[in-house]
């Protein structure tokens, strides 16, 4: 959930739990309040009824509101609510009620007073709506200011998120948050430049040393191999030469995984310049060169053109590509075994027999990864790089007995 949408949610929720709690208090302290005034206002109409009752006076009996009777009880003051008819208004009505018992001039008065109290709460709930109403409006508007407020406020954070969003590593330039003017916001956007920086350093250092590191490794390899091939040409014990053969495959795969690792670090650093080409003369030609190890392997191939493919890339990147994956149509097949090739328009499709089992989804373009005994080495974790670098999707997919590589655009 955004930020702004727990923080609104919170306030509309609190506001409701305080508008609840306050409104019910002031519903029950007004008509306290109304009730009080009532009752002084009956005790006010009986004081005036006892002093006409001093000077003699008759008080004329008005019912249901007033009623004064004399008698021989005498009792306690109580008030009280009662329903009475009303025979003007010809229903019950809610009266709130004063009983008095008071001796005026040595005569004893039982003095009732009466007040609708309906008229008590209609005002009551008058007021009440009203107070409602204006509570309801003013968290209206206050919800729609603070609403805009925060929008405002946290409009430059939104910003500066879109732009660490769009921040790569691979770009040669530092990252340029805008300046929000807030206290807590400047200080986070200047942690993270300087984290930023501190990252862009290292990965640029990391990406020299490997690349440093894999011309370094090169040429005392090509030594290596160099030598070993002298030493494997003269007459040695079969014993011996099958040791120096051994160490000679060993440098030999040690070459071209440091020749791979070197290629993943320059297209990492976008040393080949683009050019625009058709993949599927570079799968003709691919093909041809690669015919005599399909003919030794006693494999078939299955070439289906449906349109050219053409792509924006370096000439070396597209051969590496489809060499890639027809080594591993090769390597991984079967005795006897096919491969297919279809090409269209849209894109390209390497497929090989090979074992009756799909190959790891999740893993097989990543670095290493092993199938069984064998490893899928960095061929297939090249190709996934060189498709991600020219907006390319590679995709893997067993049908059929066939496991197949589908390069295609972007959809």
């Amino acid at each position: 959930m955004r930020l702004l949408k727990k923080i609104n949610r919170s306030y509309l929720i609190s506001s409701a739990v305080v508008l609840v709690i306050g409104l019910l208090a002031f519903y029950f302290l007004i008509n306290h309040i109304a009730s009080l005034e009532i009752i002084e206002g009956l005790h006010a109409s009986e004081a005036r009824i006892v002093h006409e009752l001093e000077q003699h006076k008759t008080v004329l009996r008005l019912y249901p509101l007033i009623e004064v009777e004399e008698t021989q009880k005498t009792g306690p003051e109580f008030v009280k609510d009662t329903t009475i008819f009303d025979p003007i208004e010809g229903e019950d009505e809610v009266f709130k009620e004063l009983n008095t018992f008071r001796e005026v001039n040595g005569k004893n008065y039982h003095i009732t007073i009466r007040a609708l109290a309906v008229e008590k709460e209609d005002i009551v709930m008058s007021i009440f709506l009203s107070i409602t109403a204006i509570f309801l409006l003013l968290i209206g508007v206050l919800y729609l200011i603070n609403k805009r407020t925060a929008t405002t406020v946290w409009k430059p954070f939104y910003q500066n998120l879109e732009i660490l969003k769009n921040f790569s590593l691979k770009e040669n330039h530092k990252i340029a948050l805008r300046n929000t003017g807030i206290t807590e916001f400047d200080e986070l956007n200047a942690g993270i430049t300087r984290l930023t920086e501190k990252v862009v350093s290292d990965y640029k250092n990391l990406k020299e040393f490997a690349e440093n590191a894999s011309h370094e490794i090169q040429t005392p390899l090509s030594v290596i191999l160099l030598n070993l091939e002298e030493v494997l040409q003269q007459n040695l014990p079969e014993e011996e030469l099958t040791k120096i053969y051994h160490t000679y495959e060993a440098a030999k795969r040690l070459s071209v995984l440091n020749q791979q690792l070197l290629l993943l670090t320059k297209i990492e650093n976008e040393q080949f310049a683009d050019e625009k080409l058709f993949l599927n003369r570079v799968i003709q030609n691919r093909l041809e060169v690669f015919g005599p190890l399909i003919d030794s392997a006693n494999l078939r191939v299955r070439f289906e053109w449906q349109g050219d493919f053409s792509v924006e890339m370096h000439e070396a990147l597209a051969e590496t590509l489809v060499n890639n994956l027809l080594s591993n149509a090769i390597k991984h097949n079967v005795e006897g075994g096919t491969i297919r090739v279809s090409i269209s328009g849209n894109g390209f499709e390497i497929c090989n027999t090979g074992k009756d089992e799909p190959l790891p989804q999740k893993e097989i373009f990543h670095r290493f990864v092993k199938q069984d005994s064998q490893g899928l080495g960095l061929g297939l974790a090249i190709v996934k790089h060189i498709c991600d670098t020219h907006k390319l999707e590679v995709n893997y997919e067993f049908s059929g007995g066939m496991h197949c590589f589908r390069i295609t655009n972007h959809s």
